[in-house]
């Protein structure tokens, strides 16, 4: 009787470990890799399906680089770099949304050795004045970006909220099934005695 409660339990727990978040598989450049060509794109592929919402933040000894787009095909993220990767050591930080809703996270490093510098990557400005414009003009963009980034997680938090409360929900009701057919297996098995 207690053996067959308990592969009962058993069976019933598995299905929840179908569940489990999705995890990074590979990613091009690979962890702690030094690449020697032109680094123009990132791609990190997961072990399920991933949704829109998910992003990527390379930083390095020149600060922040940006990218150019994200873009998200089934289990692949694709970020997108306006120019050739400089050369350097970069940290890029991953956060991804599940399939299941659920926001996971990682990081890994690796090494550009191209031979490009950062003067390389940036474009040439024909006039200091034109230069200092486009600097006011960006730092305006930059707090623009900011908002829309802040308006964009406060969004992603309310979604996470209402996926977390469904969760919930679902977990509570398939528990009281198995309690149920619990009850209903241990009394059929009395009654025979």
């Amino acid at each position: 009787m207690r053996k067959l409660l308990l592969a009962i339990l058993f069976v019933m727990i598995l299905p929840s470990g179908a569940l489990a978040h999705s995890h990074m598989e590979t990613s091009v450049p690979e962890d702690g890799a030094t690449v020697t060509d032109p680094l123009e794109e990132i791609v990190l592929t997961f072990s399920a399906r991933i949704e829109e919402g998910s992003k990527l933040v390379l930083t390095g000894g020149e600060g922040e680089a940006e990218f150019e787009e994200m873009v998200v095909e089934g289990e692949r993220l694709t970020g997108i770099l306006p120019a050739p990767l400089p050369d350097g050591e970069w940290t890029l930080g991953w956060e991804v949304i599940s399939e299941d809703g659920h926001p996971i996270s990682g990081e890994l490093s690796f090494t550009a050795a191209a031979g490009i510098t950062a003067e390389e990557e940036r474009p040439a400005d024909g006039n200091g004045e034109e230069s200092a414009v486009q600097v006011e003009d960006s730092g305006e963009e930059d707090a623009s970006a900011e908002e829309e980034t802040v308006s964009e997680e406060t969004a992603e938090d309310v979604t996470e909220n209402a996926d977390e409360d469904g969760n919930g929900m679902m977990t509570g009701v398939l528990i009281a099934v198995v309690l149920i057919l619990i009850a209903v297996i241990f009394f059929s098995l009395r009654k025979k005695r």
